[in-house]
C-alpha cells in the first residue's frame, strides 16, 4: 500500500491544519472551500465535517455519535492510485479549476481491484 492511516485526537488535529494547503469544511450553514491560510477557525462548533489536504496528506475531521474524530492519511500517488479530477465552479479558485482526488486501490486474490481509500490531493 502507498498510504498510511492514523487516528489522531480531534483537538490536536485542529492545531495542525496550517500544515495543509487546502480546506474543505462542511458547516451547518454553508460549505467553505479555500486555501487553509484563508480559513477562519471561528464557529468550529457548527462544523459537521472537514478535510484539510495537500498532495501528500489529508486530515479528515468528522462527527460521529456526538463526538469529533480525526484521521490523518499520508501517502504517495503511485501505480496503486487512480487519479481523478472534478471540475469546480468558478466561485472556488477561479475559472477552469479542478479538484484532484486519489483513489487508492487494493487487489484481491483474483487480481480484481477495489477502491479502499479516497483522499483529496489538490487543485489543478
Amino acid at each position: 500500500m502507498s498510504y498510511t492511516v492514523e487516528r489522531i485526537d480531534a483537538v490536536k488535529a485542529l492545531e495542525s491544519i496550517a500544515e495543509y494547503q487546502y480546506a474543505l469544511v462542511y458547516k451547518m450553514s454553508r460549505i467553505i472551500f479555500c486555501r487553509t491560510a484563508d480559513f477562519d477557525l471561528t464557529d468550529w462548533d457548527e462544523c459537521l465535517e472537514a478535510r484539510f489536504f495537500d498532495e501528500n496528506k489529508e486530515l479528515h475531521i468528522y462527527e460521529e455519535d456526538g463526538g469529533q474524530f480525526a484521521v490523518k492519511v499520508t501517502g504517495t500517488m503511485d501505480g496503486d492510485c487512480l487519479m481523478k479530477q472534478y471540475e469546480l465552479q468558478a466561485y472556488y479558485f477561479g475559472e477552469n479549476k479542478r479538484l484532484c482526488v486519489c483513489e487508492h486501490l487494493d487487489y484481491d486474490e483474483d487480481g480484481q481491484a477495489s477502491v479502499v481509500l479516497t483522499r483529496l490531493t489538490g487543485i489543478a
